[in-house]
C-alpha cells in the first residue's frame, strides 16, 4: 500500500469503543492562553488560511522507528535548539495498522511532535493509546534513550480514527498524561454492542476536537452534535464535505485543522489559534466544512 492509498476497511466493523477504569488522577487542561505563544516559523500572510499552512509539511525532517509494541515518528533533530517536543499518541481504526496512517503520522512529526502508535487494531478501550503515551514519558527520563530530556511530557494529545477515536477519548479519561484530544470519525453510540464499547465524553477534562466526514454513515451529524453538547470542556466539532468514514493515509482535508489543533493546544501556537478562537475563527467560515461549532469551557458556542 502506498502512503496515499484509500482505506479498504469496512465501516460496519469500525467500532469496538471502550470505557476502562482510571489509571490515575485525570488531567485538567483548558484551551491555551495565547498571550505568550509559540509562533510557527512558516511564512504566512493575512490572507493565508490556517488549514493551508498546516496541511503543508512542517520544517522538521522525520525519522521513524519500530520498538516492541509501538511505532514511533519524530523529528530527526531531537531537542535541537533546546526544544522539548510535545507528544501525540495515536489509535488505529478497526483492522487497521499504522501503515494506513503512515503519511499523516509523518506529517505530524514534521511539525515537531513525537508520535507513538500502538501495534494494535483493537484500540477502543484506550489502554494501548495511554500505554504509548506512558512509553514516551518513560523514555524522557531514561539516560540511555534517544528521547532523554527532549520531550515535553506536560503536553500530550490522544488522537485516533474510528475505533481509535473512541480509544483516544477513553485514554484521555484514563490517563493523567493526556491534555488534549482529537477524534476522527468517532462512531455513533449505536455501534457499541458491549459495555466496553461505550465512550463517556462527560469525563473529559481537556480540550476536545470532533472531526468527521459529512458523508460518513457511521459517524452521523446528530450523534456528533450530541457528543459535542455533552462535552463539559472547551470543544470544537465539524464535518468535512465530500468525505466518508475512510480516507487516504495522509489525512486528506482533516490534516490541516488536526495539525493546527495540536499546534494550538500543545504548543500555544498563535497562528494555529486563528482556526479556533478570536472574533472570527476560520473553521467557522471554511466552505469545505459544515456542522461546525466551537464552545469554551463555560459552554458558550460560536
Amino acid at each position: 500500500m502506498t502512503s496515499h492509498s484509500a482505506f479498504s476497511r469496512a465501516a460496519g466493523v469500525a467500532c469496538a469503543l471502550a470505557l476502562s477504569g482510571l489509571l490515575g488522577t485525570q488531567a485538567t487542561a483548558s484551551v491555551p492562553d495565547t498571550s505568550t505563544t509559540f509562533t510557527t516559523s512558516a511564512e504566512t500572510t493575512a490572507s493565508e488560511r490556517v488549514s493551508d499552512i498546516y496541511s503543508a509539511a512542517g520544517p522538521e525532517e522525520v525519522t521513524s522507528l519500530a520498538v516492541p509494541g509501538f511505532q514511533l515518528f519524530f523529528p530527526t533533530n531531537l531537542g535541537g535548539d533546546g526544544i522539548r517536543h510535545p507528544l501525540v499518541t495515536f489509535g488505529n481504526g478497526s483492522f487497521a495498522t499504522f501503515e494506513e496512517y503512515d503519511a499523516l503520522l509523518h506529517h505530524l512529526a514534521s511539525w515537531g511532535f513525537v508520535v507513538a502508535v500502538a501495534d494494535s487494531s483493537v484500540t477502543g478501550d484506550g489502554t494501548e493509546i495511554a500505554a504509548a503515551a506512558q512509553y514516551l514519558v518513560d523514555r524522557n527520563t531514561d539516560p540511555q534513550s534517544i528521547f532523554h530530556d527532549s520531550l515535553d511530557t506536560e503536553h500530550v494529545a490522544s488522537v485516533g480514527h474510528s475505533q481509535g477515536a473512541g480509544g483516544a477519548i477513553n485514554a484521555a479519561t484514563q490517563s493523567s498524561l493526556i491534555t488534549s484530544t482529537a477524534a476522527l470519525d468517532l462512531p455513533d453510540p449505536l455501534w457499541a454492542s458491549r459495555p466496553v464499547d461505550v465512550v463517556d465524553v462527560t469525563r473529559l477534562t481537556g480540550p476536545m476536537f470532533f472531526m468527521t466526514g459529512a458523508d460518513d454513515p457511521v459517524s452521523t451529524a446528530s450523534a456528533q452534535a450530541r457528543y459535542f453538547d455533552s462535552t463539559p470542556v472547551s470543544a470544537v466539532r465539524g464535518r468535512l464535505l465530500g468525505v466518508g468514514h475512510n480516507w487516504a493515509s495522509d489525512g486528506e482535508g482533516f490534516r490541516g485543522y488536526l495539525t493546527a489543533w495540536l499546534m494550538y493546544t500543545l504548543r500555544s501556537d498563535s497562528v494555529a489559534a486563528g482556526a479556533f478562537v478570536g472574533e472570527s475563527p476560520q473553521l467557522l467560515t471554511d466552505e469545505h466544512w459544515d456542522g461546525v461549532a466551537i464552545k469554551d469551557a463555560r459552554g458558550g458556542t460560536g
